[in-house]
């Protein structure tokens, strides 16, 4: 996090917590849920919060979804507070269908659990990073029209080793909002792989509240960045540097890894027209579950418990 633009939300009435928050929900997602804030602030469930929800909403900063049965979404919409943020058109501030509000949840939830990550927070940023740091071809990681893919700004992007930016790792998170399959995931991949391979060292995080399509997914990944064959053998030679579990290398220098995610936090249910367009037959039979990580993003009274 910069501290202008926090300083700048202070100035709206906000404390520096308050304001850090509304900084990595404006940059990372556009909603958040009460839970989130009270992980944030390390506190339980209380009138911290709910005095802080009521300060944005009076502001005109904040409006609230009702999913009903007491589960309530905040969305950050309010253009003042995207301008302070250097992005006042930013896609966060637009009202997205129910898919899209989990996936961005979700992936507030990483960016909570994972606060020392180095992000690539703009697509300014992300854009200067690929082209001069990393020296990659714009095609790679723009549309036809030269703008950069959607698909870029839909995710966090963090570096491992913020200190060495031409070395690092590259980190790409999936959030998977409740599909039915892992042609989504499947898409994606089709999209970025060719940027992912000129990067050369990437780990893709696949951050979803169920497991289901985990074994899919990673299935998917290996069929984009397995070892060539001449690896793989001296891998099983014992001659080659074994890598770590999820993880693939190649004789071009390609260091390719896969981490799931399981998150055991509850978020809206999707609404019918939701569950419809999202609903498809499964074409990848499910092998047997491994090496799931799991995170649970908040230690103090969360579990499934209402936004």
């Amino acid at each position: 996090m910069t501290t202008e633009p926090i300083v700048a939300l202070e100035s709206l009435g906000y404390t520096k917590r308050e304001a850090s928050f509304l900084y990595l929900v404006g940059v990372h997602s556009g909603y958040f849920l009460r839970r989130q804030f009270d992980y944030f602030i390390d506190r339980v469930a209380g009138a911290i919060a709910q005095n802080f929800v009521e300060r944005g909403r009076i502001a005109g900063h904040v409006e609230t979804i009702d999913y009903g049965r007491g589960y309530r979404v905040y969305h950050l919409f309010a253009k003042p507070i995207y301008r302070v943020l250097g992005n006042a058109e930013s896609q966060n501030r637009r009202r997205k269908g129910d898919a899209a509000i989990r996936a961005r949840l979700l992936s507030l939830d990483y960016v909570l659990q994972n606060r020392g990550n180095r992000y690539l927070e703009s697509e300014d940023e992300r854009s200067r990073f690929f082209s001069e740091v990393r020296e990659i071809p714009q095609a790679l990681y723009t549309d036809a029209t030269g703008r950069m893919h959607p698909l870029l700004g839909s995710f966090p992007i963090s570096l491992a080793v913020p200190a060495n930016p031409s070395g690092s790792l590259v980190r790409f998170l999936f959030a998977d909002e409740g599909l039915l399959t892992v042609e989504k995931f499947r898409r994606y991949l089709s999209v970025l792989a060719p940027l992912m391979r000129a990067i050369r060292n990437f780990e893709v995080v696949y951050a979803s509240n169920s497991d289901q399509n985990f074994a899919a997914a990673r299935e998917e990944f290996a069929r984009y960045f397995a070892p060539t064959r001449a690896v793989a053998q001296a891998i099983l030679g014992r001659n080659w540097h074994e890598p770590s579990p999820g993880s693939t290398r190649n004789n071009s220098g390609l260091h390719a890894k896969f981490t799931p995610i399981l998150f055991r936090v509850s978020y809206p249910q999707l609404g019918h027209s939701e569950r419809a367009s999202l609903r498809a037959s499964r074409s990848l039979k499910l092998a047997p579950m491994t090496e799931v990580a799991h995170q649970q993003p908040h230690s103090k009274g969360t579990g499934s418990s209402p936004g």
